[in-house]
């Protein structure tokens, strides 16, 4: 057991200043490299676990949040089903995932920073990190615990991996489940003037608990 605001940040992450215009023997230097790109359109990735750069930087925000609109096409079907399969409620509730298995879910084909060096387009990962991944960000080869224990919760809030020190936020924000054309449309015109990410992060915020109305931290369990 590990309280959320103890547990170590093991992940060795390196800011690096404009990152996204060096070249890959600079990216190297730095243990980084250009994979396969994560749902949040970022390709960076850390030699050693293979977690997303940019993503990182989006979790240790403390952002959780995602609009389906703006996932990378390689993923944003998968998670359309996928998210049909999830009860969304409150978000201090546990979330019911509608998915086979027995004790807990089973394993799902996703797309998985692995196709970089199989060629394979999907791997089977659990659908707790694929729901983590969509709504926090790609974490690579790290473990995704839950912080409620109970394995059939889809709450992305409920959810955590080392690079996270404190209380989660108070919502999921944006979550936006349906897809748009207007938007679908808007970024593909921020895309062919290289603003893609621009506008995509004008949709986060952050939505931090004040310390003084946060519950301690829970413990989280490593299943």
């Amino acid at each position: 057991m590990a309280n959320l605001i103890a547990s170590t940040d093991k992940t060795n992450f390196r800011y690096v200043p404009n990152i996204d215009s060096l070249d890959d023997s600079q990216l190297e230097s730095h243990g980084y490299y250009r994979g396969y790109p994560c749902p949040h359109r970022h390709r960076i990735r850390d030699r050693q676990s293979h977690w997303c750069y940019h993503c990182a930087i989006k979790i240790k925000s403390n952002i959780c949040g995602f609009n389906l609109n703006f996932i990378h096409p390689y993923y944003n079907y998968k998670y359309e089903e996928l998210w049909k399969k999830i009860s969304v409620g409150e978000p201090d509730e546990c979330w019911d995932m509608n998915l086979p298995g027995s004790r807990s879910p089973r394993r799902i084909a996703f797309p998985s920073y692995r196709a970089f060096h199989t060629g394979r387009a999907s791997e089977n990962v659990t659908p707790h990190k694929a729901i983590y991944q969509c709504a926090w960000g790609d974490v690579g080869a790290l473990n995704v615990s839950r912080v409620c224990g109970n394995p059939w919760c889809g709450n992305p809030l409920h959810m955590v991996t080392s690079w996270q020190l404190g209380m989660p936020p108070s919502e999921v924000h944006p979550f936006t489940l349906e897809f748009k054309p207007e938007l679908l449309m808007l970024l593909n015109k921020a895309k062919q003037l290289g603003r893609e990410q621009e506008l995509i992060e004008r949709y986060y915020k952050q939505t931090i608990r004040h310390p003084l109305y946060a519950p301690e931290p829970p413990d989280y369990d490593e299943g």
